[in-house]
């Protein structure tokens, strides 16, 4: 399945920062969802698939960290649409920290189709994979 794949910039910032002067593992979640709304932005994709009753919710996160990222970095996030299933999707994503060319983490995170109405999981018709895939 072929799929767009964006990139994303953030700039670690101090509040980004705990007490051993690394990006807080709770502020990578943060910046792995800012990618994915980018990531649907582009498209107006979110939009899309609601004018059909249709929302995602982060069913789960698998996040391997590999290097610690600190203040001043530049941080490059790149997504992609991995699969698409009966009613979740699941993306990968990777943090590249610029300035030294190292990953500073990988994860795949699974969102699932709800009805916006009923709040229940429900199948992904064929438009809203039509939107997704774009």
């Amino acid at each position: 399945m072929e799929t767009r794949q964006s990139k994303t910039q953030i700039k670690v910032r101090n509040y980004h920062i705990d007490s051993y002067q690394h990006v807080n593992n709770m502020r990578y979640m943060e910046f792995l969802e800012e990618a994915r709304w980018t990531h649907f932005e582009n498209n107006n994709t979110l939009e899309k698939v609601a004018k059909n009753g249709v929302g995602f919710v982060i069913a789960n996160y698998n996040i391997d960290f590999k290097f610690p990222a600190s203040i001043d970095q530049n941080l490059e996030i790149t997504t992609k649409l991995e699969k698409i299933g009966s009613s979740s999707t699941v993306f990968k994503q990777e943090i590249l920290i610029k300035e030294n060319q190292k990953q500073a983490l990988s994860a795949t995170v699974t969102l699932v189709a709800f009805d916006i109405k009923t709040q229940l999981p429900i199948k992904i018709s064929d438009q809203v994979r039509e939107e997704l895939l774009k």
